[in-house]
């Protein structure tokens, strides 16, 4: 986190801090009362209480009707509590040190080559937005197992599928699709998106049939995030010889327009369905 992300970050774990009970168990701030305790604008409360919440310093609750936030309220955890009387005991040992200033241990990295502030609000924005289901893709763009082209649009087709089989149920909630795959090549400025997107979607396809180091990168931030992974690979292909391997996986054939499991479809719409009600 940048410097005065982090600094936003101390502030709203010390607001949350304040609300417990006699025992000192935490209970939950609306999104309101918090940013009128901190004095933060929607916007920048919003990127830091997804960070808080990615980073399981925190948990909220998030229902229709809360704009400008993308939560209705947020509580500490125990482990956010505990990381908030390491970083206060840190200036108690310095007391020349601003508390407001005070480090928090490290969440896990976006990229390695950082992320700025506005990478974090395009991430929170994304997480926040309850009608909208993100999914991206991760795969080898030329490959003996499967044509490119084809395989995204069947994966996309299977994701629409899904999408309507879901809202055709009694109280579904209302939202849209937003399939895509991730981007080609490596560099600073292009990882960065690359993880940007990982991070930001509800759902990550990672095609493995090629056992390619760069969609293996894809996949362990995909899952370092949390984010719901759905790794695949055509018919006959081998798993990768590591502890991805024990993520559940789906054969296919085709270039992914036929899956081995006669399930699959069923299984994908209960996928979307966690995932959209993860989002409120």
């Amino acid at each position: 986190m940048s410097e005065s992300t982090e600094r936003n970050a101390f502030v709203v774990l010390k607001a949350l801090s304040l609300s417990k009970d006699s025992d000192g168990n935490s209970f939950p701030v609306e999104a309101e009362k918090l940013a009128a305790d901190t004095k933060l604008q929607p916007g920048t409360l919003n990127t830091v209480a997804t960070i808080l919440v990615d980073s399981g310093l925190a948990e909220w609750r998030q229902w229709l009707g809360t704009s400008p936030f993308h939560f209705g309220e947020i509580n500490l955890t125990p482990r956010g509590r505990y990381e908030l009387e390491r970083a206060e005991a840190g200036v108690h040992e310095n007391p020349t040190d601003d508390v407001s200033a005070a480090s928090l241990p490290p969440s896990p990295v976006g990229s390695p080559y950082g992320f700025t502030d506005h990478d974090w609000e395009i991430v929170a924005q994304a997480k926040g937005n309850s009608r909208q289901l993100n999914v991206v893709l991760g795969y080898q763009f030329v490959s003996d197992h499967y044509d490119s082209d084809q395989l995204k649009v069947n994966l996309e087709d299977m994701f629409k599928g899904a999408v309507d089989s879901y809202q055709a149920k009694p109280g579904a909630l209302k939202f849209s699709l937003n399939f895509r795959a991730l981007a080609a090549g490596y560099g600073e400025h292009l990882f960065n998106e690359i993880a940007r997107d990982i991070i930001a979607a509800d759902i990550a396809i990672f095609d493995t049939s090629d056992l390619n180091p760069n969609v293996m990168v894809e996949m362990g931030v995909a899952l370092t995030w949390g984010v719901r992974v759905l790794p695949i690979k055509r018919k006959g292909c081998a798993k990768p010889p590591s502890d991805i391997s024990g993520q559940t996986w789906a054969d296919y054939s085709d270039s992914a327009y036929t899956f081995a499991d006669p399930d699959h479809g069923e299984k994908v719409v209960r996928m979307v369905e966690r995932a959209i009600r993860k989002k409120g």
